[in-house]
């Protein structure tokens, strides 16, 4: 979100936040390298860091790669694009997006990788959302336009199941169920509750199903999931979290959904806990701490296992003075 040039000036005045600290906090220890990682104890490791730290950034994986994008900054939101290549074992950059973005939707979907609404550098006013929409073809490191979304959204998820792209959350824009028909490059909206209305929250596919899991509505965290049936186009009520949460990151791995950090009811905490749920349990399974706080970071399956990506310690106003390069991975051991 753009931050004015007399705003800039206060926050420089103030005493800046603490960092967030990558390594060992919450009670966890480098037990050495493992595999070529270092390797906290439990089941996470410490991953190659982003080429600069950024929060509100969105991740994507394809083929065997993950590609971050965009973020928050001092000023306007970044353009900045880079790759992470298992092969290489580190990231490179790429061509930038054609707009700087921040908490937009990114996903992958039939050889290309999709970017959607969020804040733009390029507005005339940075805290309005934007309807654009863009692609981009690794193979050719191009960025194109697409058609733009049915109405102006930020802080919105983007998901791809078969043949649709689906954008849904964020509070602040057009409210509803946006679907992109990949065949004929057209924008429907599906009836939705009011509710999924959501900024902040996170959103998965699991099976058939879009889980859209907590989230912000006037400024409070809900612990609200609501899972939208892709074949019968049908809502229904998932489990409530076992506390609100905003601002997290969520992921598949295996038949469990997980969650991680994000911001407190009252939006001003940062979270260190992590959940998962499997489907038909009574209830949210509760992990031990990460390794660090966060919130507003990427996340991505890669080489099974979940890739926390970037992020920051601090929310809204603060996120880009609290920013984090840290990439931190999830692998449960059997």
């Amino acid at each position: 979100m753009k931050i004015s040039a007399t705003a800039l000036v206060v926050c420089l005045m103030m005493p800046a936040p603490v960092m967030a600290q990558h390594g060992p906090s919450n009670g966890w220890e480098i037990s050495g390298p493992t595999d070529g990682r270092l390797r906290l104890s439990g089941p996470w490791s410490i991953g190659p860091r982003l080429g600069l730290a950024r929060a509100g950034l969105s991740v994507a994986a394809f083929e065997g790669r993950i590609y971050a994008a965009g973020g928050a900054g001092l000023v306007d939101p970044r353009d900045d694009f880079e790759v992470f290549e298992p092969e290489r074992g580190d990231w490179r950059p790429l061509k930038p997006m054609p707009v700087g973005l921040e908490r937009f939707g990114m996903t992958a979907a039939q050889g290309r990788i999709y970017v959607a609404g969020g804040y733009a550098a390029d507005t005339e006013d940075g805290a309005a959302p934007v309807d654009q929409v863009w692609s981009y073809d690794p193979e050719m490191d191009v960025w194109r336009g697409e058609t733009a979304l049915p109405g102006p959204r930020a802080g919105l998820s983007l998901v791809t199941h078969g043949d649709n792209i689906y954008a849904l959350g964020g509070e602040d824009g057009t409210p509803g169920l946006f679907v992109f028909n990949l065949a004929s490059q057209e924008w429907g909206v599906v009836d939705a509750p009011l509710e999924i209305n959501r900024r902040g929250a996170a959103a998965v596919v699991l099976g058939d199903e879009i889980w859209l899991i907590g989230g912000a509505r006037e400024g409070k965290a809900s612990n609200r999931v609501d899972i939208y049936h892709t074949t019968s186009q049908t809502w229904r009520r998932g489990l409530d979290l076992p506390e609100p949460r905003a601002g997290h990151s969520a992921a598949v791995l295996g038949e469990q959904v997980h969650i991680f950090g994000g911001r407190s009811a009252d939006m001003r905490r940062t979270l260190a806990s992590h959940l998962s749920f499997s489907e038909g349990a009574e209830q949210w399974e509760i992990y031990a701490d990460m390794p660090a706080a966060r919130t507003e970071a990427g996340v991505a399956n890669l080489e099974g296992g979940v890739w926390l990506i970037g992020g920051g310690a601090g929310a809204g106003f603060f996120a880009p003075f609290t920013a984090i390069d840290a990439v931190d991975i999830f692998s449960p051991r059997d």
